[in-house]
């Protein structure tokens, strides 16, 4: 199974529209590393993700986008 694909979790801190870049296998893993980022009154959901997750669909379209830079010819 596509890694993107599986079921994951992602942090969404309440003040950002976008989900935080890192994945989780599980919902205790993702719900002790925000516990350990998150400042003091700063609010985050621990939210689930399969299929057509943006975050991860974004991180994979980052890696396979081709390089626009013109390096030395042979």
């Amino acid at each position: 199974m596509d890694r993107a694909h599986s079921p994951h979790y992602h942090i969404r801190w309440h003040d950002q529209s976008v989900l935080d870049w890192e994945r989780f296998t599980t919902p205790e893993d993702a719900m002790a590393r925000a516990k350990l980022m998150a400042h003091p009154g700063e609010g985050y959901a621990i939210e689930e993700h399969d299929g057509a997750c943006p975050q991860c669909q974004d991180t994979m379209n980052l890696k396979y986008v081709p390089s626009t830079s013109k390096g030395a010819s042979a």
